[in-house]
């Protein structure tokens, strides 16, 4: 998928719409967030903190297009075994299309279909922003995991989002519209607590910054954002021409700037 090709799309912020979202389109989005350095960052400071051995049990929660779920299953090798929960049939067909020998489950963060117990691995990355009960989704996993086993959370939060230049009074509309549309748009903050309150001791926390590059101000999320912020009437199409023309012309000088700040937190289950 292209950024001009998303500036036409619409996806879902909440995991209870997941399964009613087209596949392909969930799939390009992710392919597009995966190749930003930010998200590479976190990525593989997730994969050393969790620090999968073979013969280990691992679990992929929101496990999407299935990357990260094959990368845990290369670790843990034949003698272990690598699973992926993804609600979304479509992100399911796209993952055994990508990586054949994937074990991929249906299911829900806030209900995971194990025992107790299960993995010694557990990750989950930008998922929790879309649930509505972030609490329960963390309980789940920690229910899962074995003692001494190693868990880490990746998220957003979509209150550390800086635009320049928009008009304040229009910006803030359609953020706090952006942020009502999200099912847990402040996650990002809250991955620390999550885990500490289902009984994990906290082993390390990072963040890493998207920085939008200057074409971001002519396609991609941006557009997205301005078009659906005035489809739903958030905006009016006067105010929308304005904020893409403004965000336009500053990047044609290289003075556009939108960004937005991911934290991971990792931790462990006491033997």
């Amino acid at each position: 998928m292209s950024e001009q090709e998303l500036d036409e799309s619409r996806v879902g912020f909440k995991l209870r719409d997941a399964d009613r979202e087209d596949g392909g389109l969930l799939a390009m989005v992710l392919d597009l967030m995966a190749a930003k350095p930010s998200v590479r960052t976190l990525k593989a400071w997730a994969l050393d903190a969790l620090a999968p051995a073979v013969g280990e049990a691992a679990l992929d929660v929101g496990s999407g297009t299935g990357e990260d779920l094959a990368e845990l299953l290369d670790r843990v090798g034949p003698s272990g075994r690598a699973v992926g929960v993804e609600p979304n049939r479509g992100l399911r067909t796209v993952a055994r299309e990508r990586h054949p020998s994937l074990e991929l489950v249906d299911g829900i963060a806030s209900a995971l279909p194990f025992d107790g117990a299960s993995f010694d691995v557990v990750r989950c990355e930008r998922v929790l922003q879309h649930v509505d009960d972030a609490p329960a989704a963390a309980g789940e996993m920690a229910r899962v995991l074995r003692p001494g086993g190693r868990i880490c959370l990746i998220d957003t939060d979509w209150a550390t989002a800086i635009v320049h230049p928009a008009d304040p009074e229009v910006l803030g509309r359609m953020i706090d519209f952006f942020h009502a549309e999200s099912a847990n748009p402040y996650s990002g903050r809250t991955l620390r607590g999550l885990l500490a309150d289902a009984g994990l001791t906290v082993a390390g926390e990072t963040a890493a910054t998207w920085i939008e590059p200057q074409s971001g101000a002519k396609q991609g999320f941006l557009s997205m954002m301005g078009k659906t912020s005035a489809a739903a009437g958030v905006i009016t199409a006067a105010e929308a021409e304005a904020f893409h023309r403004g965000l336009e012309e500053a990047a044609d000088r290289g003075a556009f700037h939108m960004s937005l700040t991911m934290y991971a937190v990792a931790a462990t289950k006491s033997a």
